[in-house]
């Protein structure tokens, strides 16, 4: 799902029958909303062992979550959370777009970009100029 040393190449022999072992956790009764969103934040001053995730694998790990409403729930309301700092927000509007990208349902993905573009406008007018311009290109 996510590790901890840089590399190069995305392989793990175990996507094909396992994909990113969120369901595991969630089999084990962990709180992968608050341990997954967790690691998406990043702070000034962390512990020495804090562990940051990778938005994209995050999102990816993400996109097979039994608990979809909750996690979009979640990442929206970071979005739209105006007493947030705007990188925060921003990292949650990418992992809601690698979220997405990974979802099987074609409605759901639909539903999830209106509801972005919602969160997005909430976003200073300097960020929402940009993201438009992304969305277009």
């Amino acid at each position: 799902m996510n590790d901890r040393f840089e590399r190069v190449s995305d392989g793990n022999y175990a996507w094909g029958p396992r994909n990113t072992y969120i369901r595991e956790l969630e089999a084990l009764d962990i709180n992968v909303l608050d341990l997954i969103l967790g690691i998406s934040f990043r702070i000034e001053n962390p512990a020495l062992n804090h562990y940051y995730g990778s938005i994209g694998r995050i999102g990816r790990a993400l996109a097979e979550t039994k608990n979809n409403n909750e996690i979009e729930a979640a990442i929206l309301s970071v979005i739209s959370d105006k007493e947030l700092d705007d990188y925060n927000r921003l990292l949650f509007y990418f992992l809601l777009r690698n979220y997405n990208y990974y979802i099987q349902d074609n409605e759901l993905k639909e539903q999830n970009e209106k509801n972005l573009l919602r969160a997005a406008n909430t976003l200073p007018e300097y960020y929402r100029s940009e993201l438009t311009q992304i969305e277009e290109e």
